[in-house]
């Protein structure tokens, strides 16, 4: 713990004493990434009914996660703060105060995982009417010290269910108990008023093969073998962050033929894309992710780390145009906890990943134009 949240007895001090306004609108809470926001996207529209008819929702979260509010609801409003920075003693008290002064009616923590020191800190600093939020994870190591503390921040705080769950199932649970009704969850695809528009670029597919961690990554050779089924007439677009090319510059160098093209736009010049191109392929991330969600016909490399927890997702919210190649594993569902010795540096539910039902994809998308 930095010294800044050893201040917050005394900066709520300070802010009860200030005058407010009437309460009311409603913030909901997110401190995760862009991939987390393409999943929020599918359940946000059941969170926006909390809102009363004179009220707006806002949505805080990160700056780089909201590059996805192209996806979101259009009365939804956008907050961006730096979680990072309530480190520092200024920037938490300027971001305590701005949130202190909306006086929201509600504030919903849509987090499983928080931190009591920064989210959970800003909403006792915000001081709503009401607030509702998830049960912290069921860890043996803290799991209580993070219950009391929660319970002093929410008024509500839902059991969604155990650690290895779909993230949204756990959200539609959620929002069946702060709107107190039920509906089955569902990966809803965008309605076409949402869809940013497609760029018409001919016969395309997009690869995604950078991870934020690298032992997820397929090897290098596999992307060669990958770029080989595209015919050479037909366009490659290998998207990523400018960062991503210059630490693997392997991948790229077995990539270096004529027709592929290296892709660093941001999220919504991104979905344009993926919204004309024929096929996407890649390692489980946000642009992956986004190609479902836009309808895109997408094969999923994933690890074993995640099966039951969301990727691949639950039956109930997988939708047709995906499909996922997964190595069984018995260790299968250790959220990223791989305790098995690297295989030529990558995890071994990854290293043993067959690559020829991805290729037989792109050949069938080539041939018959679809998988």
């Amino acid at each position: 713990m930095t010294i800044a949240p050893l201040l917050d007895p005394l900066l709520n001090f300070l802010l009860r004493q200030r005058k407010r306004r009437r309460s009311g609108g409603v913030l909901l809470v997110s401190s995760r990434g862009p991939a987390e926001m393409v999943f929020l996207s599918a359940v946000l529209a059941r969170f926006m009914r909390l809102g009363r008819l004179d009220e707006s929702v806002t949505l805080l979260c990160r700056g780089d996660a909201a590059g996805m509010a192209f996806l979101f609801p259009r009365l939804l409003k956008i907050r961006r703060i730096d979680f990072e920075r309530l480190d520092e003693i200024g920037y938490r008290w300027k971001s305590f105060a701005e949130l202190h002064a909306q006086h929201f009616r509600l504030i919903v923590s849509l987090d499983y995982i928080r931190e009591h020191e920064r989210d959970e800190a800003l909403i006792v600093a915000a001081d709503p009417v009401e607030t509702a939020g998830m049960l912290p994870p069921p860890l043996k190591r803290n799991f209580e010290r993070r219950r009391d503390e929660s319970e002093q921040v929410f008024d509500l705080l839902f059991d969604s269910g155990p650690l290895r769950q779909d993230k949204i199932v756990r959200w539609s649970n959620f929002a069946d108990a702060v709107l107190d009704d039920r509906k089955p969850p569902e990966m809803a695809l965008l309605p076409d008023s949402q869809l940013p528009p497609a760029d018409r670029m001919g016969d395309t597919v997009v690869f995604f093969p950078f991870s934020g961690v690298r032992q997820r990554m397929l090897r290098p050779e596999h992307w060669r073998r990958l770029v080989e089924a595209v015919p050479t007439h037909w366009r490659v677009l290998v998207a990523g962050h400018r960062n991503d090319f210059d630490r693997n510059p392997e991948i790229m160098a077995l990539l270096a033929q004529p027709n592929v093209e290296i892709e660093t736009g941001g999220f919504e010049r991104l979905a344009s894309i993926l919204m004309g191109a024929r096929i996407a392929v890649g390692v489980d991330t946000a642009g992956l992710h986004l190609a479902v969600l836009l309808g895109t016909p997408t094969v999923c490399f994933a690890s074993a780390a995640y099966v039951g927890a969301g990727v691949p997702y639950d039956e109930a919210v997988t939708p047709a145009n995906v499909r996922f190649l997964t190595l069984p594993m018995v260790c299968e569902g250790c959220l990223g906890r791989c305790r098995l010795p690297l295989e030529d540096g990558y995890f071994p539910c990854v290293a043993g990943l067959d690559i020829a039902p991805a290729v037989a994809a792109i050949r069938d998308t080539v041939t018959r134009g679809t998988f």
